[in-house]
């Protein structure tokens, strides 16, 4: 059974990075054409865009919006070499019929909207399109913590409720166990009023029975 899951998930990250091609292209930037790093990956908008600002967010970059894109300034990542650089990211679904593929486009540049471009330096390049490949094993990894967080919560949850039902049946059973007490001395009470009944009652016969003489 192991074998099988292990061999479904091989195939799984094999597909993801199969399908994971980056292009270099020029696209539309403030009205101008700039060079950039384009790949699509097999997961919606939000959990890619989620995954890449974790990713920075945990080497200490937040990024800041920028006509469209957001910008990481002066960043060092290995895997592009030994340099900073500013990166510009756009997230978008790659169609309205397939809105769970996200196309990642990726801007870099040496500082001041100076993008690099494959003629400039191509092993950067090289390197943002093999950043970019590898990305989706980051986004996979991310998406599986947010369904390990979000099953915790419904574990917490579910957990609370349970525990408001057992506090709500320990208070029934001292409601049922005051009551019990209650049926008990209610049961005495009666018991010493029908004795206190047939001791009046036969004190009233005996008045009677007086009046008569």
């Amino acid at each position: 059974m192991k074998k099988y899951l292990y061999t479904l998930v091989g195939l799984f990250f094999f597909n993801c990075a199969a399908f994971s091609q980056a292009q270099y292209k020029f696209i539309d930037f403030k009205n101008a054409q700039k060079p950039a790093i384009v790949n699509d990956i097999l997961y919606p908008e939000k959990t890619v865009d989620g995954a890449l600002a974790d990713k920075l967010g945990k080497l200490g970059y937040k990024g800041k919006e920028s006509k469209g894109f957001t910008m990481y300034r002066a960043v060092s990542l290995p895997e592009l070499g030994p340099g900073n650089y500013d990166l510009y990211f756009a997230m978008d679904k790659k169609s309205k019929k397939e809105k769970d593929i996200t196309t990642v486009t990726m801007l870099i540049s040496t500082g001041n909207e100076n993008f690099v471009t494959d003629s400039s330096d191509a092993h950067l390049i090289a390197s943002g399109k093999t950043f970019l490949e590898n990305l989706v094993t980051g986004v996979a990894a991310y998406d599986l913590e947010q369904q390990i967080q979000a099953q915790a919560d419904v574990v917490k949850k579910e957990e609370k409720r349970l525990k408001a039902y057992s506090d709500d049946a320990d208070d029934m059973q001292k409601r049922i166990k005051k009551l019990e007490q209650q049926i008990e001395q209610n049961q005495k009470d009666q018991d010493a009023e029908v004795k206190e009944l047939e001791k009046q009652k036969q004190l009233y016969e005996t008045l009677k029975a007086r009046r008569s003489h």
